[in-house]
């Protein structure tokens, strides 16, 4: 749950925030002529988008292109809170800002990532920390400081470690990618995500998606993604010392006890009797 929101406006849209989650918290985002830069200030995101999976601690951040992503939000502090900030990135706005200097990020051409994850960087600290201040003090805040922390941000970017990687994905910012459709099932194969946001990532309804499931792995999505979960949980019971647990939650089950059920249904047998099995041969 959202507990507290603060924002910047240029141009009648929101270029700057400062939010404030209760966790834990499924937050799902639809970006559609825009990108955006999320940074954790305190917490942890798992981020989905429709062929990555990332894992985001305290002090990292990511710069995600046009698309449908979905992030969970955790907080293993006692505050149970986790506070972000986002810096949205409005093609029209951009484009305003290099009208006389059109940077390589505004072009369109090729196909890339869909997110670039920056990990913890000094100079991204100290940016932050220059919002934190406009936040406590808005009547500082105008249109012309909005652009320059906007250019700011996408400068200091270009000064991370991963500088190759921001200006080839800044390259593509606005040309919305389509994955296909094995790519997308694939990537969340062992997430939680369920079927109707999987049909989001995909970019279709979800009656449309689960026509084209069906036609493309002659199965329903929820019978065939159930099978390959159990089948790599079998393999993980075989192989590795994980406790069942870990091995429930790795493959994409959110319960050990309906993972047990649907185990036992699968293969005649509880994870643990079908682990001392595999050790007795």
């Amino acid at each position: 749950m959202i507990i507290d929101r603060k924002h910047f406006n240029l141009k009648n849209k929101c270029v700057i925030e400062k939010l404030h989650i209760k966790t834990p918290f499924r937050y799902g985002a639809v970006f559609q002529n825009e990108a955006c830069f999320l940074y954790i200030k305190d917490g942890d995101s798992t981020l989905n988008s429709p062929i990555e999976n990332l894992n985001l601690n305290v002090s990292e951040s990511v710069l995600l292109k046009c698309g449908n992503y979905f992030a969970d939000l955790m907080q293993k502090s006692k505050h149970k809170n986790c506070e972000i900030f986002v810096i949205h990135l409005h093609k029209d706005i951009l484009q305003e800002l290099y009208k006389d200097e059109v940077p390589s990020f505004i072009k369109s051409n090729g196909n890339n990532p869909f997110v670039q994850k920056i990990e913890k960087q000094n100079i991204i600290d100290h940016f932050i920390t220059s919002l934190e201040f406009y936040f406590q003090n808005p009547v500082l805040v105008n249109d012309e400081l909005l652009k320059l922390k906007i250019k700011e941000l996408l400068l200091l970017l270009l000064q991370t470690n991963n500088a190759d990687n921001i200006i080839s994905l800044f390259s593509h910012l606005f040309t919305p990618r389509q994955a296909n459709f094995k790519e997308i099932i694939q990537a969340h194969l062992f997430s939680n995500i369920t079927i109707p946001e999987l049909a989001i990532l995909s970019g279709r309804s979800l009656s449309t998606f689960k026509r084209d499931f069906e036609s493309y792995f002659n199965d329903t999505p929820a019978n065939y993604l159930k099978n390959q979960k159990l089948l790599k949980a079998n393999e993980l019971l075989a192989s590795t010392d994980f406790s069942v647990r870990e091995i429930c939650y790795a493959v994409g089950f959110s319960d050990t006890s309906h993972f047990t059920k649907l185990f036992k249904w699968r293969y005649n047998s509880t994870p643990s009797n079908f682990r001392k099995c595999q050790v007795l041969k």
